[in-house]
């Protein structure tokens, strides 16, 4: 009797085992990716019930009834991600998987992307940061050959102004453009200087008529109103001045998009410094007026301020030289950072300032208000300390070490993010550069090769370069 008990329970386990093997086949999904096979249990494929992996039946299109399996034409390695992520709820981004791939994929599957783990994020999202720094890299390419087409006079005129690399002939105009930018920067620097001066030649008027200035007792007010640059000086500076202008205007006139060229920062710059140049020569010829009157006097001083933006034509360099623009896109793209920087320095500085002021309240010999207090604020937290005005208190010593403390840090921290930010730029600008150097070289076996079978067909100028001689 106990062994047919014992017979009895055992049977009842091999066929309970049975029924659940076989509910378990029938409950699990066969997938062939690329070849390789996944297997996993249709509840698994239910977690994300809206997704298509979700609506799977075995009418669709992708099942294969011999081999009872789905077929799909997806990376596998990206699928056995799309399975880890229905299994754990989680999305794991493997370190060789990149991120824009994977949203594709996530994509294809009609599956979110907001279950990335954190430990995920920056290979997830490293992908967008790159594509944000080559598409500044892109646009701020030097694109002015790729407005027009063809081999115009005006096109190839436009060309050579804006494009130093459209053949030898710009490059030459390049060069020379340089060094007048040069020259003019040397003539004005050297302007003011008393042994380039001489008596007035080109306003004449007498200049003892004029005691006033002569009695002002400022060396530099005389020597800028009542004395002439030498001869060779002021031909220099008239002769950069006629180039600047002619550059500009001929510059418009074979623009291909005149607004385009007005609003361009660059130009803009240019017709700024060309009007002050114009202005400081004709006020040259009318020094009597100069000497009369402190309103004109004013207007001369502030053109031939103005007029050193001559500086920022050096910025053309960008357009050949690569690294000079990644620097000015890795400044433009950290002017937040660089605005939080100037908040909280101002709030440093009246904090400062506040509190040496009350602590130097006895000393009569400085400090005498706030604003005074916020320049030494300011000298201490550059860490400049020019001397002029400082502390004689304990009260004021212990405020100015922290207060040059605290400029050390303020203005550290944002110097490390505009670095990382010019790192970055600086690599992707390396790769950008090397990935057109490929092109270049594939066109030009492309082209050898094109010569190989035609040897006697020309070349077609495609309007960025000089037809060959």
């Amino acid at each position: 009797m106990l062994q047919n008990t014992e017979f009895k329970d055992s049977a009842e386990a091999i066929i309970w085992f049975l029924l659940r093997n076989m509910t378990q086949s029938a409950s699990r999904v066969k997938f062939n990716i690329r070849g390789r096979i996944f297997e996993t249990f249709a509840s698994t494929l239910k977690a994300v019930s809206d997704s298509k992996l979700g609506r799977l039946t075995p009418e669709h299109e992708s099942y294969d009834g011999n081999n009872q399996e789905y077929f799909f034409d997806r990376d596998p390695d990206l699928f056995n991600v799309i399975l880890n992520l229905l299994v754990t709820g989680n999305l794991h981004v493997p370190r060789q998987v990149c991120g824009a791939l994977l949203r594709e994929e996530l994509s294809f599957w009609e599956i979110g992307n907001g279950n990335v783990n954190k430990c995920c994020w920056r290979q997830y999202f490293q992908h967008e940061d790159d594509m944000s720094v080559l598409k500044d890299l892109i646009d701020n390419e030097d694109s002015n050959s790729a407005w027009i087409e063809g081999e115009t006079l005006k096109e190839r005129i436009w060309l050579v102004l804006n494009s130093p690399g459209s053949s030898k002939f710009a490059k030459t105009w390049y060069i020379l453009y340089l060094c007048v930018v040069f020259i003019s920067i040397v003539v004005f620097c050297i302007w003011n200087i008393e042994g380039l001066r001489t008596e007035l030649y080109v306003s004449d008027f007498i200049t003892h008529h004029y005691p006033d200035i002569h009695l002002s007792g400022n060396d530099k007010l005389t020597t800028l109103i009542l004395t002439d640059p030498v001869p060779a000086l002021f031909a220099l500076e008239t002769g950069c001045l006629v180039f600047f202008m002619v550059e500009w205007v001929l510059g418009l006139a074979v623009c291909p998009r005149k607004r385009d060229y007005l609003t361009s920062w660059t130009h803009v710059v240019s017709f700024v410094l060309v009007f002050a140049m114009l202005m400081n020569f004709l006020m040259e010829f009318f020094k009597s007026v100069l000497a009369e009157n402190e309103v004109a006097r004013w207007l001369y001083f502030i053109f031939k301020a103005i007029s050193m933006v001559r500086l920022l034509l050096f910025i053309r360099v960008a357009r050949r030289f690569s690294a000079l623009r990644v620097l000015l896109l890795a400044i433009k793209n950290s002017l937040l950072e660089l605005l939080l920087m100037a908040i909280t320095f101002c709030l440093g500085m009246v904090f400062f300032a506040t509190l040496i002021f009350y602590a130097e309240i006895t000393n009569v010999e400085s400090f005498s208000n706030i604003f005074i207090s916020m320049w030494w604020a300011i000298i201490t937290m550059t860490t400049v300390g020019y001397g002029d005005i400082h502390p004689s208190s304990v009260a004021g010593y212990i405020v100015g070490v922290f207060c040059a403390l605290s400029g050390l840090l303020l203005l550290a921290m944002p110097v490390a993010i505009i670095a990382s930010n010019f790192s970055e730029y600086y690599s992707q600008n390396n790769f950008y550069q090397r990935y057109l150097r490929l092109q270049k070289e594939n066109r030009n076996k492309e082209n050898c090769e094109m010569n190989k079978i035609h040897p006697h067909k020309e070349a077609k100028f495609d309007g960025l370069s000089w037809p060959a001689d």
